[in-house]
């Protein structure tokens, strides 16, 4: 293996064509530059330089061997360069996933703040359900995702850093049957058709009581959720253009909520709250980049839980 040292020692004598300037110009001593000199040329099997009272000069293998040192020296000065913007958050590429709820919470503004304090980088978003998202890290396809947890605290190639709980609503658009009263039940919510993301375990546990009741009942079962999808934005449009019932975090829901086209349902059961958090690989160091994002979205989120508690 040659030595990058070695390498910096022949372009000197190269420039200087004299053992003593190329020494003293590199740090060395005129011994030192000589072994090293025949170090590389005892590594590369010939002569590097014709020495004689005329001077210094390169041989064939000599003059090659600069021309490819001064390309691996460029390349490893440029390497350096790289390394050194990134660990400086001046430039470099993150690609994140994110859950369908996530995407519509604090996760927003902690990719806004990361956008202006480091305007060089570039961050690639993916929004989609759990099981997508664990495929794309086990792909190195991302680098990082923020998601329900509960699903992957068992799989032991992640390692899931827990995010302040949030509350999860049930919502309908204002005027719907069930937004006047008082309480709503498991089995009022399926009478209605339901449109959310793809449901977590938890989630399609917490409607088995009452899908049980329904089927003793005599009615037909029917899917959970009867409309899936993975992005919030058209969940809304469906929710205010029928009579379909979402659930999601309260900031999801929080302009329609102010604007009165919204509307909290009641629900009588206990209280449902996000598991979210950010997951990585157990095995893979993160990016400085990375590492930045990640601090961020923990500041945020705890912002955000600070602000819903007072």
């Amino acid at each position: 293996m040659l030595d990058l040292r070695d390498l910096r020692n022949l372009l000197s004598l190269n420039e200087n064509r004299h053992f003593g300037r190329a020494a003293a110009a590199v740090g060395l001593s005129q011994p030192a530059l000589t072994k090293s000199i025949q170090r590389l040329e005892d590594q590369l099997g010939g002569l590097l330089f014709d020495r004689s009272r005329a001077g210094i000069t390169p041989t064939t293998i000599g003059a090659e061997a600069i021309a490819r040192a001064k390309r691996v020296l460029n390349e490893v000065a440029e390497l350096q360069r790289s390394v050194d913007l990134l660990s400086g958050l001046k430039m470099g590429t993150l690609s994140l996933g994110v859950g369908p709820a996530m995407s519509e919470s604090y996760i927003a503004r902690a990719l806004a703040t990361v956008a202006e304090a480091h305007p060089g980088i570039r961050v690639n978003v993916r929004v989609d359900h759990w099981q997508q998202l664990s495929e794309w890290l086990l792909d190195n396809e991302i680098d990082f995702f923020v998601a329900d947890i509960a699903a992957g605290t068992s799989n032991d190639r992640f390692d899931c850093t827990s995010l302040p709980t949030q509350e999860i609503v049930w919502f309908c658009r204002a005027g719907h049957p069930l937004a006047s009263q008082t309480s709503v039940s498991q089995q009022d919510l399926l009478n209605y058709p339901l449109a959310t993301p793809r449901m977590p375990a938890w989630a399609v546990r917490w409607f088995a009581t009452a899908r049980a009741e329904q089927e003793q009942a005599g009615k037909t079962g029917k899917p959970i959720p009867n409309i899936q999808c993975e992005n919030y934005s058209m969940l809304k449009r469906i929710v205010l253009s029928g009579n379909c019932v979402s659930a999601a975090i309260s900031t999801t829901i929080h302009q329609e909520l102010e604007e009165g086209r919204i509307a909290v349902l009641a629900v009588d059961a206990p209280t449902l709250t996000t598991h979210a958090g950010i997951v990585q690989l157990r095995d893979r160091s993160p990016s400085p980049l990375a590492a930045e994002v990640m601090r961020i979205i923990q500041l945020s989120s705890d912002q955000t839980n600070e602000d819903e508690s007072s």
